[in-house]
């Protein structure tokens, strides 16, 4: 794994673990050929992303794709026009 020069990484992240919990993150990062920190790095930065995505993107199956492009073309019910011409609460 590629690391940063040592001045771009200033800031820590202390966390206070099992021995059973350090023992486990010593091995998993000693059998990816990592230290502690590289190997949690790595672990808390892909778990981020995978959780930020998660909560922010919304995916769909093909098919399921085509039907909501196919909503979008369609016109406003009319339930939804009448909603959309009420005052709102926060005006």
């Amino acid at each position: 794994m590629a690391t940063l020069p040592k001045s771009a990484r200033t800031s820590r992240l202390d966390m206070r673990l099992t021995p059973t919990e350090r023992e486990e993150f010593e091995l998993a990062a000693a059998l990816k050929d990592m230290t502690l920190t590289q190997w949690a790095v790595q672990c808390l930065r892909e778990r981020a992303r995978e959780d930020v995505a998660e909560e922010t993107e919304t995916r769909l199956a093909r098919k399921a794709f085509d039907e909501f492009k196919k909503a979008l073309d369609l016109p406003l019910p009319d339930e939804a026009r009448v909603l959309l011409g009420q005052k709102r609460v926060w005006e």
